[in-house]
């Protein structure tokens, strides 16, 4: 349910391509308006870099929502390599948690969750739900309107397309940019999610929109943003 939306979060500051330089170390804050009130919690992200190998860092408290979400990769040449991921969130007194442990020699991922343990070869190669919006931002930059990316989640290896659907002026905390619209393509489903990405601020995300259902509707914008460049 919301952790879609918060795998998106905290995931879009990627490295680069021909045309811009990689993120050293990047700290950032946003408001959150849940089910149309915005939130009073602390909402942040952090991606610090240790050579090739990143860590991410996605944390919102709200008295309805708790969400703790970390991913662990190395990245090279555009090409990202999952090491660990997890999520943890509380919403409405229910508590979930799920981790990810990938082994590139076996070529197998290990699913871990209140159910048990479970292993999923990928021989195919698999992001974890991080690690593929890094790609993602590279091939946004190289000028591709649609995205596909093969995912592991929910104990399965999915295959999760993003279309570029427009462009609009969003206005955040550190001033207005002019976004590229990107929206995952759910066929039939009542469901949408969509992200923002501000080519002048390198690609970064500006803000995510998520409508689960009646009940659950969550819009993330970005009100502060710091971050230093690969030298």
């Amino acid at each position: 349910m919301t952790k879609h939306l918060l795998w998106l979060l905290a995931a879009v500051f990627a490295s680069a391509s021909a045309f811009a330089q990689d993120i050293d170390h990047l700290s950032a804050e946003y408001s959150v308006i849940l089910n149309g009130d915005k939130t009073r919690g602390v909402n942040t992200l952090k991606i610090d870099r240790n050579n090739d190998r990143y860590n991410v860092h996605f944390s919102l408290a709200h008295w309805l929502l708790d969400v703790d979400q970390k991913a662990s990769f190395t990245w090279k040449n555009c090409n990202a390599t999952p090491q660990t991921f997890s999520y943890k969130t509380k919403y409405l007194g229910t508590r979930n948690e799920d981790r990810l442990v990938f082994d590139q020699k076996t070529k197998m991922v290990l699913f871990q969750d209140k159910d048990g343990d479970k292993l999923v070869p990928i021989k195919e190669g698999a992001f974890d739900p991080v690690s593929f919006f890094f790609e993602a931002r590279c091939d946004l930059m190289a000028g591709k309107t649609t995205l596909t990316y093969p995912v592991a989640r929910d104990g399965e290896i999915k295959m999760t397309t993003f279309k570029v659907v427009g462009k609009e002026i969003v206005n955040t905390g550190i001033g207005p940019y002019e976004s590229l619209i990107v929206e995952r393509d759910r066929g039939n489903s009542k469901r949408k999610t969509r992200f923002w990405v501000a080519p002048k601020l390198d690609y970064q995300l500006v803000q995510i929109s998520h409508d689960e259902n009646r009940q659950l509707s969550v819009t993330v914008t970005l009100s502060k943003l710091n971050y230093t460049l690969v030298k």
